[in-house]
C-alpha cells in the first residue's frame, strides 16, 4: 500500500475518515480533535471541564471570551536561545491527530500454511548465496516502492538530533508512551502482554490446547536474547509455578535479573549460558548445549518459544536488518530445535525488506501450521520493530531437513564473523519467493502497512521535536484502554515483603503444632498388624532417616531465596535451597550419589518432597493425596535447576511405590536394600542413588487430606531386629491376606 493509498484504506475497512476511533466503544470526531489544541495542558484541561467549560467555546460566564489559544513563543527548555541543530528549524505547527490510525483491540492477520511446496536436502545443496557485504539497502522486492523510500528517508531524523532531542519528543509523541512498564521490570512484559492479548492468549493458555491437555505439567518454555527478563517475568506473573522457563542471553550487562522483580518470582526460571559460558545465541556450540539441556530436563522440548534479540544501531538505523541477520537466523533455528511438536515462538524482528530475511521467515512458515507478522501497539510506531509469530510446529522430515540446513547456514555465518567483506546474501533463491504468491502478497501487504504508519510516526516525531509544546492528549485514555484489553491492573510497582513463618503455619487446617507431630514408629507386628489392614491403601517409599538422624522436616519458604526447615524445635535457614514464596511442605534431605560417565562420581543434595499443605500461594490442604502429589510433581520440575549449579540444592518428589512392591524390594536375608536406585534427572548422568535406612508407610485413600495423610505416618527401620517382621508382613502381601 502507498501512502497515498491510506484514506482509501480506511473508507474500505468500514472506519468513517470524519471520525477517529480510540477503541471498540469510544471515538471522537474530528472536529472535536482540531477543537483540542495539542498545546493545552491535559489536566488543566480536566480542571476547566469542572469549572464549567466547553470545548471550542469562550471562557467567561456567558461564553464570550476567545476561543483560540493565546499564541507564545515556541519553549525551547534549555535549549538556548540562537541555537541551530543542521538541517531543522522549530515551528510553531500543530499535527493532524486524525493521521494515527489507533486500534485498542488488535486482530492478528494469521497466514495459514496450506502450501503444497515440496522440498527435500537436494533443494538446499545450491540455495545458499554470499557475497561483499553490503553498506547499504537500495531496494526491495516486497514492498512498495514509495513506501521502502519515504521509510528511509523518514528515518533521516535520527541523523538530525540526538538522543536526548528525540526522547523528549518521543515522551510527547507516542500515545502509548504513558503505559511504561506498570508494575513490571521494564517495557517488554508489556509487549509480550499485548502480544499475548492480541493473539488469544496462547501462550498463557498453553495448557489448554488439545495436543498439551493431557500431560502432567508444567508448561516449559525458553526465554532467548530477552534480558532482563520482562517476558519471562510476565509469564510468570500470569501463571506463576503452572509455567518454567529456560533462558539464554549474554551475561554481565544484559544478562536475566528476574530475580529483582516486583510482582513475581525468579525460582521457576534457569539461566543457562551455553558451552562457552557467554550466552552468545549465534555461536553454534552454545545453541547445541542449549538444545540438549533443554530437551533432557523437559523430557521432549519446550511448549513455546519467546526471543527479544537486538542492539543498539545508533547511526545505522538503515541497515538494522543487515546487522542482525545472524541473530535472526540463530533464534529462528533454536526454537524449531528446542520446540516439542505442536508448540509456538514468537520473535523479533525489524525490517523485512532484504531476500535474506524473508527467505527465512518462508522456511520457518513451512514449519509451522500458520504464522503472522504483528506491530503491537506497545512496541514504539517509529520503529521498525515488529513481531513474527508462530504457532503449532509441524512434525515431519520436511521439518527436520530446514532444520538441518538453516544449522548448516549457522556455522557458515559463524565462519563469517571474522571477514568483515563477506556475507549471506540470501538462502533461498527469489523465484522460489515469488513463486508462493500467497506468502509474496502477506509480507508485501505487512510491510506496506507497518511501513506506512512508521512513516506517519516519523513525520510526527519531527513535527513533536520542531514544536516542543506539542503532546498528545490522548495518553492517559489509551493507557487505561490498553491495560484493560491486555488484563493488566493498572497497580505501581510495589516493594517486595517476606513473609512470616508464623503467618504461613496460620494458614493450617489445625493447629500449628501439626508440624512437630513424628511418625509412629513400628517395632513390633503386632502394631503394625493394627495400622495397616488394607493394602490397597498404603504407599511407601524409602527414607536415609534412621533411628540415630532424622532427616525429614517441615520446609518452608517466606521470599527471596530464604528457605528453613524445622530442626529440633527451631526453623533453621537452609543454603542453596529456592522453593516458591509461601511453600510449606514435608520432606527429607538427602545425600545423593550420580554417577556419570561410569566413572566419574559427584555428590549432590536433594529435597526429596513426601507431601505438601502449601506450593507458593495454592493451598493443597483439602485436596485428596493423589491430587496433591500430581501437583508437587509439577511443582518439583518447576523449581528444581539441574543444569545452573552444582551447588543448587535438587528438589524432587519421593518416589512412592504400591504397598504391594515391598516385597520385590525384599533382599534374601529379609532386610530392606540398602541402596536405591532414583530416576536420573542429571544431565548425562548414568545412575542416581542414594542409601536406604527405613521405610516410610502413606496412606493415601480418597478420604485422606494433608493432615489426616501427615498423622497417620509410619514408619518402620531397617534393622536386624525387624527382620522378621518384613518377613513376615511381605508374605501376607503376597498372599493377599491384607484386603
Amino acid at each position: 500500500m502507498s501512502e497515498n493509498e491510506g484514506p482509501k484504506e480506511k473508507e474500505e475497512s468500514g472506519k468513517s475518515p470524519e471520525c477517529f476511533v480510540l477503541s471498540n466503544s469510544v471515538s471522537r470526531t474530528s472536529q472535536e480533535l482540531n477543537n483540542m489544541d495539542s498545546s493545552v495542558d491535559n489536566k488543566v484541561l480536566r480542571m476547566m471541564k469542572k469549572m464549567g467549560y466547553k470545548i471550542g467555546s469562550g471562557l467567561g460566564k456567558n461564553e464570550q471570551g476567545i476561543t483560540e489559544s493565546i499564541k507564545i513563543n515556541t519553549n525551547l527548555e534549555k535549549r538556548g536561545l540562537g541555537l541551530c541543530i543542521k538541517n531543522f528549524q522549530f515551528s510553531s505547527d500543530t499535527w493532524d491527530f486524525l493521521q494515527d490510525d489507533i486500534i485498542i483491540e488488535e486482530s492478528v492477520n494469521w497466514l495459514e500454511n496450506n502450501s503444497t511446496v515440496c522440498l527435500t536436502d537436494q533443494h538446499f545443496e545450491n540455495w545458499l548465496t554470499e557475497g561483499t557485504r553490503r553498506h547499504s539497502v537500495e531496494d526491495s522486492n516486497f514492498c512498495h516502492k514509495d513506501i521502502f523510500k519515504n521509510v528511509f528517508q523518514a528515518k533521516e531524523i535520527f541523523d538530525e538530533l540526538d538522543n536526548i532531542e528525540l526522547y523528549k519528543a518521543r515522551t510527547r509523541a507516542n500515545p502509548f508512551e504513558t503505559i511504561k512498564s506498570v508494575f513490571f521490570m521494564n517495557r517488554a512484559a508489556l509487549k509480550m502482554a499485548n502480544i499475548d492479548a492480541a493473539t488469544g492468549f496462547i501462550f498463557t493458555n498453553m495448557e489448554n490446547e488439545a495436543e498439551f491437555k493431557t500431560e502432567k505439567g508444567p508448561i516449559f518454555f525458553a526465554d532467548v536474547c530477552a534480558g532482563p527478563g520482562g517476558f519471562s517475568e510476565y509469564i510468570f506473573w500470569r501463571k506463576s509455578w503452572l509455567y518454567k522457563g529456560f533462558g539464554l542471553t549474554l551475561k554481565d550487562e544484559n544478562d536475566f535479573k528476574i530475580t529483582e522483580s516486583k510482582c513475581t518470582t525468579a525460582v521457576m526460571f534457569q539461566a543457562l549460558y551455553g558451552s562457552a559460558d557467554d550466552g552468545d545465541v549465534t555461536n553454534p556450540e552454545n545453541i547445541s548445549d542449549f538444545t540438549d539441556r533443554v530437551k533432557h530436563e523437559t523430557e521432549g522440548g519446550v511448549h513455546f518459544m519467546m526471543s527479544d534479540g537486538g542492539f543498539s544501531v545508533d547511526g545505522n538505523e538503515n541497515l538494522q536488518e543487515v546487522l542482525s541477520k545472524n541473530i535472526y537466523l540463530c533464534q529462528c533455528l533454536l526454537a524449531i530445535k528446542v520446540l516439542k511438536p505442536h508448540g509456538s515462538f514468537v520473535t523479533k524482528l525489524f525490517d523485512l525488506f532484504t531476500n535474506f530475511s524473508v527467505g527465512l521467515l518462508y522456511l520457518i512458515y513451512l514449519c509451522f501450521e500458520r504464522v503472522a507478522i504483528l506491530k503491537p501497539n506497545s512496541s514504539r510506531p517509529a520503529n521498525s520493530e515488529r513481531y513474527f509469530i508462530c504457532q503449532k510446529l509441524k512434525d515431519n522430515t520436511y521439518t527436520n531437513s530446514i532444520r538441518e540446513y538453516l544449522w548448516r547456514v549457522a556455522l557458515r555465518l559463524w565462519e563469517l564473523k571474522d571477514k568483515p567483506d563477506r556475507e549471506i546474501l540470501e538462502i533461498v533463491p527469489l523465484h522460489i519467493l515469488e513463486g508462493d504468491v500467497i506468502f509474496k502478497s502477506y509480507i508485501v501487504k505487512s510491510n506496506n502497512l507497518i511501513g506506512s504508519k512508521q512513516i506517519i510516526a516519523l513525520k510526527k516525531l519531527a513535527q513533536f521535536c520542531r514544536n516542543p509544546q506539542l503532546i498528545d492528549l490522548r495518553q492517559n485514555e489509551l493507557r487505561i484502554q490498553c491495560l484493560k484489553y491486555w488484563k493488566i491492573p493498572d497497580e505501581k510497582k510495589k516493594s517486595n515483603s517476606f513473609l512470616k513463618i508464623d503467618e504461613i503455619l496460620l494458614g493450617l487446617h489445625c493447629t500449628p503444632d501439626l508440624v512437630t507431630v513424628p511418625p509412629r514408629c513400628i517395632k513390633a507386628f503386632s502394631k503394625l498388624n493394627l495400622f495397616v489392614t488394607h493394602e490397597n491403601v498404603w504407599k511407601y517409599c524409602y527414607l536415609i532417616s534412621s533411628a540415630h538422624q532424622n532427616r525429614c522436616h517441615f520446609f518452608v519458604a517466606t521470599g527471596n531465596s530464604h528457605v528453613f526447615r524445622l530442626q529440633n524445635g527451631k526453623w533453621m535457614k537452609v543454603k542453596h535451597l529456592e522453593l516458591i514464596p509461601g511453600t510449606l511442605l514435608y520432606g527429607e534431605f538427602v545425600q545423593e550419589k550420580v554417577v556419570m560417565d561410569s566413572k566419574t562420581i559427584n555428590y549432590r543434595y536433594s529435597l526429596h518432597v513426601i507431601d505438601a499443605a502449601f506450593l507458593g500461594s495454592k493451598n493443597l490442604q483439602t485436596c485428596n493425596f493423589e491430587e496433591r502429589f500430581q501437583l508437587i510433581q509439577m511443582y518439583c520440575k518447576a523449581v528444581n535447576k539441574e543444569s545452573q549449579s552444582k551447588y543448587c540444592v535438587r528438589v524432587r518428589p519421593k518416589v512412592l511405590k504400591e504397598l504391594s512392591d515391598l516385597s520385590q524390594d525384599i533382599t534374601k536375608n529379609g532386610l530392606v536394600i540398602s541402596e536405591n536406585y532414583l530416576p536420573s534427572i542429571g544431565y548425562k548422568s548414568e545412575t542416581e542413588t542414594c542409601e536406604v535406612n527405613s521405610i516410610l508407610l502413606l496412606r493415601t485413600d480418597e478420604s485422606q487430606s494433608f493432615q489426616s495423610t501427615y498423622v497417620s505416618r509410619l514408619q518402620i527401620l531397617n534393622t536386624k531386629e525387624n527382620k522378621t517382621l518384613f518377613e513376615k508382613f511381605c508374605s501376607k502381601i503376597e498372599n493377599n491376606i491384607l484386603m
